[in-house]
């Protein structure tokens, strides 16, 4: 790449007067910015994913002094210049914004970096790594998905924090009314704790929702989502709240967010869940999925009868948060803890029930989320004893039919090669021949992320798993007769690509045993014979093969790329032609 060079004229973004800076300027400004582990954030010349070096014209845009703004969108360049390619917007100052703040596109934006303090009524972030230096004031801040990172240092204050499974990482909380992880957490906070000899820790901590979505924003922007089994925003949120500067918080459900009246709503939990028939003999009551633990039980400490509701969050996290009812006093304590892998306490927070911190509220959160499922009888009515569990039932009953393959593909004739690994897979099973692989049925949905024309998305059809993370095999439908049809992979993070001229060609690659790597660049097959573990059927795939096609088994990357490259050579520029149709990024 040419060396870029030193730019200093001035270019107007949204009204406001920007010096236009090269790559090399930008990294003396944020070079030296880092997280609170002190480690370094920012390498505008290593990180070419968050800051491309192959595009023209790339540069920083820098404000030097304060900003007030009526709306934020960043974009990769302005209409005055479309030749321009903005890698972030650094703000020397403090930003002030008075309707939003908004990333470009949730797979890459331009970096927001505020050494300033940052106010504005609603952000919504994701696409970069993004940095505000010295304090937030917002009403509501959302980052989506895991393409973004935020970084906040200072002080923040605000009504909600809303994270779709983006990195949100905060110094101090002023005053946050409610966190709400659509997953699993993902904003964390630093807290400072004194050590044994006096002395004020650091940890920084994942930090568990302390509301359901619907207990502080407007219910006409809130959805229930069949996909995240919860509560998500509407579409519309963005255009008509965002843009306009209005609040998504309904104050008239203070009661809701305030937790007003909780004493009396658990002791109603007690008294409902220690009449469930299902109750242990002790009244007791357990259960646990891939996400917590939920527990009611009784316990004595000393000498004093206690009950409890709590929720254990799992999977490395190792947040305990429980509510307990002294039986002899009548006092209600809260307590939300982190654990070592051991169990054992690692800090933790403890009081009343009246209490309205942040730490509280998550507690409170969790007791009505484990009372939901404790109270909920289908939570038991699989047993227990795993004996019982038929597990080859539930599989049937999952199981893919030929019927539900044919309507996958619109009643089209099946290839007969895709026909005869169907048959293989019912015989064996999926995912137990080639890794991560599996014949399966989507709609439409994954396809119009990339484009909702109907020409698009109609020339594609989905039909199996590529990856652990979320990549699919389509057939392009260049060919009347999909025997003629190449086979592309979607990239669960970007990238459209060609990967098998035809089904033989496809099934013979399934014979490699190993998950495709899919970038926005490419896509390739990479063993790491370190961690590599055979599939239970890989021998029996090679052997089915050998016998149907005459085709050996792939032994080594070269193998794998011989196949991937026949089908570029052959397809690769017409795919390329294609999505730019569509205004989808490609790459030679």
């Amino acid at each position: 790449m040419e060396k870029e060079k030193n730019i200093f004229e001035k270019i107007k973004f949204n009204g406001v007067e920007f010096i236009v800076i090269s790559r090399e300027n930008a990294h003396e400004i944020i070079g030296d910015l880092s997280d609170f582990e002190n480690e370094k954030i920012y390498d505008v010349f290593e990180d070419t994913w968050r800051f491309p070096d192959d595009e023209d014209n790339a540069l920083f845009l820098l404000a030097e002094n304060d900003v007030e703004m009526d709306v934020f969108e960043m974009d990769y360049a302005t209409e005055e210049r479309p030749d321009i390619f903005i890698l972030g917007f650094i703000f020397k100052g403090n930003l002030t914004v008075k309707k939003c703040i908004s990333s470009f596109d949730t797979d890459n934006s331009p970096a927001l970096i505020v050494l300033g303090k940052t106010t504005a009524p609603n952000i919504i972030l994701f696409g970069n790594l993004h940095y505000l230096g010295n304090g937030l004031e917002c009403e509501t801040i959302i980052g989506e998905y895991n393409h973004g990172e935020l970084i906040v240092k200072g002080e923040t204050t605000t009504k909600l924090i809303y994270s779709d499974d983006m990195r949100m990482r905060f110094e101090n909380f002023t005053s946050v009314q409610s966190i709400v992880n659509l997953n699993r957490p993902d904003v964390s906070i630093c807290s400072r704790l004194s050590d044994g000899e006096g002395s004020i820790v650091i940890l920084e901590n994942y930090f568990p929702s302390t509301h359901k979505l619907s207990d502080i924003a407007a219910d006409s922007y809130v959805e229930y989502s069949d996909s995240y089994d919860q509560e998500t925003f509407t579409a519309d949120y963005y255009e008509k709240v965002f843009k306009q500067g209005l609040s998504l918080i309904d104050e008239n459900k203070a009661e809701r967010y305030l937790y007003q009246n909780f004493r009396q709503k658990f002791l109603n939990m007690i008294t409902e869940l220690s009449n469930k028939d299902y109750a242990a003999s002790d009244g007791s009551l357990y259960y646990e999925d891939d996400y917590a633990k939920y527990s009611f039980v009784h316990f004595v400490y000393e000498d004093k009868n206690y009950t409890q509701i709590s929720t254990t969050i799992l999977n490395g996290f190792n947040i305990r948060m429980r509510a307990f009812l002294c039986v002899d006093t009548n006092e209600i304590a809260l307590l939300l803890e982190y654990l070592y892998d051991d169990e054992s306490t690692k800090c933790q927070w403890m009081d009343n029930e009246d209490a309205l911190g942040i730490e509280y509220f998550a507690v409170k959160n969790a007791v009505f989320e484990a009372f939901e499922i404790l109270n909920d009888e289908k939570s038991f009515e699989e047993t227990d004893d795993e004996e019982d569990y038929d597990e080859e039932e539930e599989d049937e009953e999952d199981e893919l039919t030929l019927e539900d393959l044919e309507l996958q593909f619109d009643n089209r004739t099946l290839p007969d090669d895709l026909v005869k690994l169907f048959e293989f897979e019912k015989e064996f099973g999926a995912e137990t021949f080639s890794e991560c692989f599996r014949l399966y049925i989507m709609d439409k949905t994954g396809i119009k992320t990339w484009s909702e024309e109907e020409e698009f998305y109609t020339s594609f059809i989905e039909f199996a798993t590529a990856n652990g993370s979320g990549s699919s095999y389509a057939y392009w439908l260049t060919d009347t007769d999909l025997n003629n049809c190449p086979i592309v992979v979607f990239g669960d993070e970007g990238g459209i690509h060609v990967v098998a001229a035809n089904t033989r060609d496809f099934i013979q690659l399934l014979s490699y045993d190993t998950e495709i790597s899919v970038d926005h660049e490419n896509a390739y097959f990479y063993k790491d014979e370190d961690y590599y573990e055979e599939s239970e059927n890989k021998e029996a795939y090679a052997d089915w093969i050998k016998n149907t096609y005459g085709f050996e088994a792939l032994e080594n990357d070269e193998e794998a790329d011989r196949i991937l490259n026949t089908a570029k050579e052959k397809y690769k520029k017409k795919l390329n032609a294609f999505l730019e149709k569509f205004d989808i990024e490609t790459f030679d």
